[in-house]
C-alpha cells in the first residue's frame, strides 16, 4: 500500500500552487522531431500516451529532451520515478527548474502519486516512468487503476506520458515504441545527435488501424 504520510505531504505541496491553467488544444512538444510528427504535434493534453522503450533504445534521451523542451516553454513538468532510476546530474541544471521529481518505492505508490499530480492541473506534462518495473508486477496491476488514471487525465490539462519497457497500459489511445538500439560510440554523444536518430514506431493511434481499439 502507498505510504499515506508521503502522499499527504505531496497533496499539501501541490495545493499551495496557483490555480490550474486552462487546457489548450495543441500538443506538448517533446523536442524529438520524429516523435512529435508521429503524435501530430506533440503529446495530447488530457490523454495518456504510452512510450515503450526497452533498455538502450533511447527512452532516457526522450525524457531528457522533453524536460528541456518543457522548461524552454516556461511550463511545469512532473516526473514520477517508480524505481529511483532518474539521474538529474546528467541534465543541465536549468532544465530541472520547473520539474517536480517524485521518487516512489512501489508501483502502487507511483500510481497514487500520479493521481495527485495529474489532478493538480498545474503541469503541462506528467511523466510516469515505469521502464524498470518488473513485467510481472505490471501485469498484476488492476485494470481499474489505469482506467481511473485515464478518466482523471480527461478532466485535466496535462499530457500524461507513461514510459514502459513493454506494452502495459490497457485501452491507451496512443502507443509508440522504440525498437532499434542506439548506436554505440567511442565519444560522449551530444543529446541532439541521439534525438535525431530516434524513429518511434506507432503501435496504436490515429496513424494505424488500431485507432482507439480496446
Amino acid at each position: 500500500m502507498p505510504d499515506p504520510h508521503t502522499l499527504a505531504a505531496l497533496r499539501t505541496l501541490v495545493s499551495a500552487w496557483s490555480p490550474p491553467p486552462r487546457r489548450t488544444g495543441t500538443g506538448v512538444a517533446t523536442g524529438i522531431r520524429a516523435l512529435d510528427e508521429a503524435l501530430d504535434g506533440g503529446l495530447p493534453p488530457g490523454r495518456l500516451t504510452e512510450l515503450v522503450s526497452p533498455p538502450g533504445t533511447g527512452g532516457q534521451t526522450i525524457l531528457a529532451q522533453l524536460l528541456g523542451t518543457v522548461r524552454a516553454s516556461r511550463r511545469r513538468a512532473a516526473l514520477i520515478d517508480a524505481t529511483d532510476a532518474f539521474a538529474p546530474e546528467a541534465l543541465p541544471a536549468d532544465d530541472l527548474r520547473h520539474l517536480v521529481w517524485a521518487r516512489a518505492r512501489t508501483l502502487a505508490e507511483a500510481l497514487g502519486v500520479a493521481d495527485i499530480l495529474v489532478r493538480d492541473g498545474n503541469f503541462a506534462v506528467v511523466v510516469l516512468d515505469l521502464r524498470d518495473v518488473p513485467a510481472r508486477e505490471l501485469q498484476r496491476t488492476p485494470a481499474s487503476s489505469w482506467h481511473r488514471l485515464h478518466r482523471l487525465a480527461e478532466r485535466q490539462p496535462a499530457a500524461v506520458l507513461v514510459q514502459t519497457g513493454r506494452p502495459a497500459v490497457p485501452a491507451v489511445a496512443r502507443r509508440l515504441a522504440l525498437t532499434q538500439p542506439l548506436p554505440r560510440s567511442t565519444r560522449a554523444p551530444i543529446r541532439g545527435e541521439l534525438a535525431a536518430l530516434l524513429a518511434p514506431e506507432v503501435l496504436r493511434g490515429r496513424r494505424t488501424a488500431l485507432e482507439l481499439a480496446g
